[in-house]
């Protein structure tokens, strides 16, 4: 798609109308398409003006009022979170998109960046694995996959507060923080396999959940799916899942739009937020409150809006 013309050239097309050219010789002389300078030439003599008309106003500007006293109780509401609100409250459905485009008009960013690392409160850390048991499918074995598969993944949540260039308003502690990571797995009936590691997540932590617990609800036939990370690839892993008769595959490097998990732990970290949990027991509740809130359609969607790698 090629870029506008700017109005400057616009006007100067004009200009050489009404000073008696044809559009044919306008279009011409400034290299523009002869129906472009008919175009702009009868919008002049319609309108008086070459100006652009006003964009139409967003019809989140009747709510402007709702939507900032939501940020300004909860500053890292996602953009999720108010589109809910408003769908709930207001009786307004758009997408976060809407919402995006809305807070950008009044020069506001929401969104993770890198700053927020450095300004504000604990983190929390992630490392899941998705699973399904079900049927096998006759079609092909990406079919089959799809319903037996356990796919594995690290995420990370902070529960410090920040934007880019501005203060934000809103309650964290300051300094360092710890660390806690959550080890799960992602079924079609909800997260099975929980766990909180009190500090970060290594190989033989991985490898002690893998044979302690993830190996437990593993029947035969079910594929364990993991992301290429060094962590899951330690001496002991595969052999606790194959020996539960399971199978277990590797996702290819930087490949997280393929795990559904990933989806999964958006609603997890959006859940953890709304906690804004401060402290190693409030983290451990709100995990907890969260992870019962996953029902079986929900889980359903997140692997049917994962792309298929096999």
């Amino acid at each position: 798609m090629g870029r506008p013309y700017s109005m400057d050239l616009c006007e100067q097309v004009i200009a050489a109308v009404e000073g008696g050219m044809s559009t044919r010789q306008a279009a011409a002389r400034f290299s523009i398409g002869i129906a472009t300078a008919g175009a702009w030439a009868r919008l002049k003599r319609s309108t008086g003006t070459v100006s652009p008309a006003n964009p139409k106003g967003s019809v989140l500007d009747a709510h402007a009022g709702f939507i900032f006293a939501l940020i300004d109780k909860a500053p890292d509401i996602t953009l999720e979170e108010i589109a809910k609100r408003l769908a709930e409250e207001r009786a307004v459905t758009v997408v976060s998109t809407a919402v995006w485009k809305f807070l950008a008009r009044h020069d506001m960013t929401h969104k993770k960046n890198r700053s927020c690392k450095r300004t504000g409160a604990c983190r929390c850390k992630g490392s899941a694995p998705s699973m399904v048991r079900g049927p096998a499918r006759p079609r092909s074995r990406a079919a089959d996959l799809h319903r037996r598969k356990r796919p594995v993944d690290q995420d990370g949540a902070s529960a410090r507060l920040g934007t880019a260039g501005n203060a934000l308003s809103g309650l964290g502690p300051h300094g360092h923080w710890k660390t806690t990571t959550s080890v799960g797995g992602l079924t079609l009936s909800g997260i099975c396999a929980p766990m909180l590691l009190d500090g970060p997540m290594d190989g033989e932590a991985f490898r002690a959940w893998c044979e302690q617990m993830l190996a437990a609800p593993l029947r035969p036939g079910d594929t364990v799916i993991m992301d290429n990370l060094p962590a899951h690839k330690v001496t002991g892993i595969r052999e606790a899942i194959e020996a539960a008769g399971a199978i277990l595959l590797y996702l290819p490097p930087y490949s997280p739009d393929f795990n559904p998990i990933e989806n999964g732990f958006s609603k997890l970290k959006a859940h953890i937020r709304k906690a804004a949990a401060r402290t190693v027991e409030t983290l451990e509740a709100a995990v907890a409150g969260a992870l019962m809130t996953f029902q079986p359609h929900e889980c359903a969607a997140f692997f049917a809006h994962t792309p298929d790698t096999t």
